[in-house]
Parts: structure tokens; sequence; C-alpha cells
């Protein structure tokens, strides 16, 4: 009896700094976390107060175009109506030039005509009515040739006159409609000019448009990848809260069973004395010395640290460098991925936790398990899943089925995109592994 209650002491005292190495390292790496997921939020929070400016910019430029646009379809309707103006001032002065045209076809027909009458008045203005008394043969001849010289006189200065007159007035219209054409048409090139600058104008504001629209998708992406890695990171500091406390409920539980232990012993070695003396009081025989539990050093056996394979297939993409898939950009690959029939079940790579169930940026659907394994924190991913069977915080066993294989998210058929981290799982992937060696690959 003495000695299995030493030996559970022992055991108990042992037990003891096993937990608090385990305890420390869960501590370290829960401080570690925690100022990664703060890291992680004051990231965010700029994030998000970039992707507000951002936004408030598009905002204005979309503003910007709307006015331009406003802009160039009324100089486009003033463009049209000055069109129209020209056109008309074209074809007032185009009939006013074919109206010239008539009248100087009309004039130089009666030009030798003209030019006689101009004769004959000369020869009537240098001969003396004398002569035409003389030449004529009686009274009434003479009246009617004196009547005739003075109409043919007066008739070629009006026709001269007239003449004059209108081809004045339709070379004076032909300037002035030449001067308003040539006036339109240059208010016209204004207004092109214009609208040309401000062609140019709104394709530089459309251009800076969509080059906002991507920055606020990219900022939109960071923000919603950023979520889901503090959800992820937030899972992970639970789970290792429950581990702490796991550990600090076992100490306890420990140090009682030691004292307990160390009560009873000493109550136990007293009783042996009293028992001793009485004996040895009774026999009056030498008293026998006393014997001493052996010490008992347990052995501390490790368990396996071997992960089941996820599912069966062939690796179609090993971890490490490659050239993405879907863009072409060199990455390395943080995974590997594992080809199946779509709906083939997935299974846990040990027991643990689930730690994340649902959508994730480029993983699909996604589930996230948390190992405790010697102490040792291990995370397992299973993307592009077709199906999720379990949820956040559930346990799961080894071999225990959380999905089914698919080709959600950034995915180009139907595979299983598996990570192994040891550690916890973190922004970047920093403690992705190569899972093939752990799996049998």
């Amino acid at each position: 009896m003495k000695r299995s209650l030493a030996l559970g002491l022992c055991v108990s005292l042992l037990a003891m700094p096993v937990m608090a190495t385990e305890k420390d390292t869960l501590k370290a790496r829960q401080d570690r976390l925690s100022n990664e997921l703060e890291e992680s939020k004051k990231a965010q929070a700029e994030t998000d107060a970039e992707l507000e400016i951002t936004e408030a910019e598009r905002d204005a430029v979309k503003t910007e175009i709307h006015v331009i646009d406003d802009r160039l379809n009324e100089l486009s309707e003033q463009i049209a109506i000055q069109q129209h103006e020209v056109d008309t001032a074209r074809a007032e002065l185009e009939s006013t030039r074919q109206q010239l045209s008539v009248q100087e076809e009309y004039l130089e027909s009666q030009k030798e005509l003209v030019n006689e009458r101009l004769r004959v008045l000369q020869v009537h203005e240098d001969t003396s009515y004398l002569q035409v008394i003389f030449e004529s043969r009686s009274f009434g001849d003479f009246v009617t040739r004196a009547m005739t010289a003075r109409t043919i006189a007066e008739q070629d200065r009006e026709l001269i006159l007239n003449y004059m007159s209108e081809m004045e007035r339709l070379e004076s219209l032909e300037s002035t409609q030449r001067t308003q054409l040539s006036f339109i048409k240059q208010k016209e090139r204004e207004l092109v000019i214009t609208k040309q600058d401000l062609d140019r104008t709104a394709e530089k504001k459309r251009d800076l448009l969509v080059e906002l629209n991507e920055q606020v998708e990219q900022l939109e992406l960071e923000k919603m990848t950023r979520s889901e890695e503090q959800a992820v990171m937030a899972e992970q500091n639970r789970i290792i809260s429950e581990q702490l406390e796991a550990i600090a409920t076992a100490e306890r539980e420990a140090a009682e069973a030691a004292e307990r232990a160390k009560r009873e012993a000493e109550a136990r070695a007293a009783e042996e004395r009293a028992q001793a003396e009485a004996e040895a009081r009774e026999s009056e025989v030498e008293e026998a010395p006393e014997v001493t539990a052996p010490t008992e050093t347990p052995t501390n056996v490790s368990t396996s640290t071997g992960f089941v394979r996820p599912v069966s297939g062939y690796v179609s993409s090993p971890f490490g460098p490659r050239d993405n898939p879907l863009t072409g950009v060199p990455e390395i690959h943080k995974g590997i991925d594992l080809v199946n029939a779509s709906g083939t079940p997935i299974v846990s790579s040990a027991p643990g936790v689930v730690i994340k169930a649902a959508p994730a940026t480029g993983y699909g659907n996604v589930v996230f398990v948390s190992h405790v394994i010697n102490g040792e924190i291990w995370t397992t991913v299973y993307a592009h899943l077709n199906v999720i069977t379990v949820g956040a915080g559930q346990q799961v066993a080894a071999g225990q089925t959380v999905g089914t294989l698919g080709n959600t998210g950034w995915s180009t058929g139907p595979h299983l995109h598996f990570e192994l981290h040891r550690g916890k799982w973190a922004p970047g992937q920093p403690n992705a592994i190569d899972p093939a060696p752990y799996i049998g690959y």
C-alpha cells in the first residue's frame, strides 16, 4: 500500500512538469497568435480606410464622367445646329452665286445692245439738233426724231444704272453671306475642338474609373480575405485557450492528487510508526529497518505523428513552385492536389477540432482542422469541397468524413487541395510543409 501511494505521488509529480512545458508552449503560441490577430485587424482597418477613400474617389470620377457626358451631349446638339446653319448658309450663298451667274449671263447677252446704244448716244451727243431738223422730212418727222433720241438716252442710262445697282447688291449679298458662312464654320470648328478635348478628358476619366474599380475590387478581396484569416486565427486562439484551460484543470487535479497522496502517505507512515513502536514495546525485539519502496521512473511513450490519407487518387500538382493554372503566374503551391471522382468522401487526417467549415476566397468550400499531437499543434486544410459535412467547433476522429471532393473556388477540375501546417494556419501560410511524406506519397 505504501509503495503504490508513493508511486502514484511520483507519477503525479512527474506529470506536472510535462503539462507545464506543454502549457508554456501553447501560451507562447497563443501570444504570437494574438499579436498576429491584432496586426491583421490593424491591417484590415487600414484596408477599410483605403477602400473608403478609393470608393469616394471612384464616386467622384463617376460624377465627373456624368457631367462630361452631359456636356458632350449638349455640344453634340450645338454642333448639329451649327452644321444645319452651315448647310443653310451654304445653300443661300450658292443661290446668290447662281443669281449672280444668271445676272451676268443676262447682262452679257445685253452687252452688244448696250454698246450699240452707247455709240448712238455718243453720236446724238455730238450731233446738233439742227442736223436732226435738217434731216427731217417734215415737222412731224422732226418731233418724232427728237423724242426718240431723248428716249434712247434715258433708257440706256436707266439700264446702266440698274446693271450697276443689281451687281453691287448681289456682290454685297455674296460678301455678307461668305462672311456669315465663315463665322458659322469657325464656331462649328470651335465646338468640334471643344468636344474633342472633352472626349479625350472623358476617355482619361473612364480609364481612371476602370483602374479605381480594379483597386476597389482588390481591396474588397483583401478585406474579405483578412476577415476569413481573422476568423481562422480567432478559432485557433479559442481552441488553444480551451487546451490551456484543460491543462490548468489537469494541473489542479494533479496537484490535488499529489497533496492527497502526500497526506495519505504521511498518515500511513505515522500509523506504521505507531504500530512498530507498539510491537517493539510488546516484544522488545530489535526494530526492523524500514523498507523503502524503490523509485520507478515511468516511461513516457509518445504517440505516432502519422496522418491518414484524406482521399485516394493521384497527385496532379505537388507541393512547391509551379505556374498558377488559372493565371499562369509563378507561385509556391502550399499543398498537394489529389485527383479523384467528384463526390468521393474526404476524411480527416488526424483527430482534432474543426476551426472553420465554410466557403473561403480561393479555397471554395473548405474545412480547417486543428490537431494537438504530442503537445504540438498541427493544422490540416481540405479545399475545393463539393459538400461540407462537419461544423466549426466539432470534434473529429482520424478517418472521419469532413466533406466530399469537388470543384469549388479557384479550381480547374475536381480534386482535393490538401495542406499540412506545422503549427497554426496563418496568413501567407508560412507554416505550410509538404504533406506528401506524411500521408504516404
